[in-house]
């Protein structure tokens, strides 16, 4: 198995337990997914406001995924 076939079968795993956890309503695993990732989005705003200016200055995060 290539790591290629890994990472589409870890993903795929993770789609299918999120989806179970709504007990198949992909709308509901949808929207609890979008606000997690608002609330994590939020979360590193306020870490970066923090963290730029003392404590790692210079330090941006970045705020879109790669790929």
């Amino acid at each position: 198995m290539s790591a290629v076939q890994r990472i589409e079968k870890v993903d795929i795993d993770k789609a299918l337990k999120v989806l179970d956890a709504f007990g198949g309503n992909a709308l509901a695993a949808l929207r609890s997914v979008i606000a997690d990732a608002e609330f994590l989005y939020d979360q590193l705003e306020t870490a970066s406001f923090y963290l730029s200016g003392w404590i790692a200055r210079g330090w941006k995060p970045s705020f879109e995924r790669d790929g």
